[in-house]
């Protein structure tokens, strides 16, 4: 999803106002921009759009080149350093294109300590063990929209893996369902996200071992009669989450409803009131713990299929495994699932801006781009850290300056993350030419189209021309990618708005009408 940075109490508390929260920010009608007929026009335009005196205390960082000579259309404070938001997708993906490829794919496999006996009993744990697939869920299944979360009853590849294993002749298990995400020695959350993003959907804890994007849908509906608490289900349906219902159903009035889970907690509070006449509403919320989530999962699919279970769930991570390393060679393989290719993968990260992907790609370049390694106090160097240094060596490679740059996560959630439109510039050219520049292109967000771009710049030529990847967070706006003008030539383009204060909405509409003017471009870029 976007990011966004949600405003809570200091008990993390979201306030639903029903209606309040669109799937995508809505914009204000912009009139179509007088066609600019030279390239001093232009920029004069592009001038007084910054200018405007509500952004006194605002800081701007724009620049716009010719994709095939290098010449500059415009720039303002091209190397200095601004917070990307998501823009930091465009670093993250195009390393991760380049160092992994189209075609890779990951492999989450089902071990047992044991081979199951011919009686049908398992006597050992079972082991889900992951290697950072990030399509463990129900986004491809028929009719849903895989570039948005949607929540189902039952996750695919779980009941797949399920099958599998009653398929080896499995009726009994005397052992754990064990959780494995050793696969990446990483922390659950990026350096430098804000804490109170961690309960929500955009803000979902990183694992090797990622199921339906470590996030649930609850979905509230008002009781029949008022005083009576609403019915709150949960999708997937599981017992991995404890709601807690403090919610009232009123007659009449305004819906309010809170949302509360305290971290490291898996236990959902609901607050306040919603009136009888109210529609149903849903709310994701990430889970803590992802391991032990998926291995929850798999255990209530097993035991649907009649399998019985002694043990319980249990989560192995990194630490764990310093001292016990994972040797598939000493395990009995149940089953396996394979994502989509890499090319489909990055679809689902740019065009609705997936935070918890990017993150997983970042470490997917860690593990098979760099040496594991160990740091000054013997623990392995984590998969996060090296996978900025492989992204790192990819942007030397591109002749992206480093200098200005502060590359902290992988999906820009990050408020420590820095960049520049020079060096966003110098990446977005050099994927242009890159032997895998359609792919990474295809992948980007469509103006007016799909994505996070699916309302802006509609009635415009930029609709359906614009190819960008868009940033936001609270006091940050960021467009970067490409444009074909009136006379056809492409541009490509980085422009940074932070610090303004006031309604986000006022610096997305001047990004959104300076792409607008360069798709309406007539003249010639001397």
């Amino acid at each position: 999803m976007r990011i966004r940075n949600w405003f809570c109490s200091l008990a993390l508390a979201l306030t639903l106002v029903l209606g309040s929260v669109p799937a995508f920010p809505q914009q204000a009608p912009s009139a179509q921009p007088t066609s600019p007929a030279t390239i001093a026009t232009l920029r004069e335009t592009i001038t007084s759009l910054l200018d405007q005196q509500r952004f006194a205390s605002a800081r701007w960082g724009v620049l716009i080149v010719s994709a095939n000579s290098g010449q500059v259309v415009f720039e303002r404070d091209a190397d200095k350093s601004f917070t990307p938001a998501s823009n930091m997708k465009l670093y993250t993906t195009a390393a991760a294109l380049d160092g992994l490829g189209p075609d890779f794919k990951v492999e989450t496999s089902v071990y047992s300590t044991r081979p199951p006996g011919k009686d049908g009993i398992l006597r050992g744990d079972l082991i889900l063990y992951g290697r950072g697939d990030p399509n463990l869920s129900s986004r491809f299944e028929a009719g849903r929209d895989p570039f948005e979360f949607e929540s189902s009853q039952r996750v695919p590849a779980i009941e797949v893996l399920a099958d599998d294993i009653k398929r080896q002749g499995v009726q009994r298990i005397f052992g754990d369902v064990v959780g494995d995400d050793s696969y990446f020695a990483s922390d659950s959350l990026g350096a430098a996200w804000e804490w109170d993003d961690a309960q929500f959907y955009d803000g979902a804890e990183i694992s090797a071992l990622t199921v339906n994007d470590n996030a649930v849908t609850f979905t509230v509906n008002p009781a029949a009669r008022a005083g009576q608490p609403p019915t709150i289900t949960v999708s997937p349906e599981t017992a991995f989450v404890k709601i807690i219902n403090h919610a009232t159903t009123i007659p009449t009035g305004t819906t309010r409803v809170g949302v509360n889970r305290p971290l490291n907690s898996n236990a959902v509070e609901f607050f306040g009131s919603i009136a009888r006449s109210t529609e149903k509403f849903e709310v994701n919320i990430a889970v803590h713990d992802p391991a032990s989530f998926a291995a929850t999962l798999l255990r209530e699919a097993l035991l649907r299929r009649g399998i019985r279970i002694t043990g319980k769930v249990r989560h192995i991570g990194y630490i764990e495994r310093m001292n016990d390393p994972f040797d598939p060679q000493r395990l009995s393989l149940l089953g396996s699932f394979q994502s989509r290719s890499l090319s489909e993968m990055l679809k689902i990260v740019n065009k609705p801006s997936q935070n918890l992907h990017t993150e997983l790609f970042l470490r997917q370049l860690g593990v098979k781009k760099e040496t594991p390694s160990r740091d000054d106090y013997g623990r392995p160097r984590t998969a996060d850290a090296l996978g900025n240094k492989a992204r790192r060596a990819f942007l030397e490679k591109a002749g992206v300056a480093l200098d200005g740059l502060s590359l902290r996560d992988g999906s820009g959630l990050s408020r420590q993350d820095l960049v520049t439109p020079r060096a966003t510039v110098k990446l977005l050219a050099f994927m242009s030419k890159h032997p895998y520049k359609d792919v990474f292109r295809d992948s980007l967000p469509v103006a007016g189209v799909d994505g996070t771009l699916v309302r802006r710049m509609k009635e415009t030529r930029a609709a359906g021309n614009a190819r960008a990847k868009t940033g936001t967070l609270t006091y940050v706006n960021a467009l970067s990618g490409y444009v074909t003008t009136k006379s056809g030539e492409v541009l490509i383009f980085s422009m940074f708005g932070n610090n303004y204060v006031g309604p986000a909405r006022d610096v997305t509409q001047v990004l959104d009408r300076i792409c607008a003017l360069l798709a309406d471009f007539g003249g010639e870029v001397l």
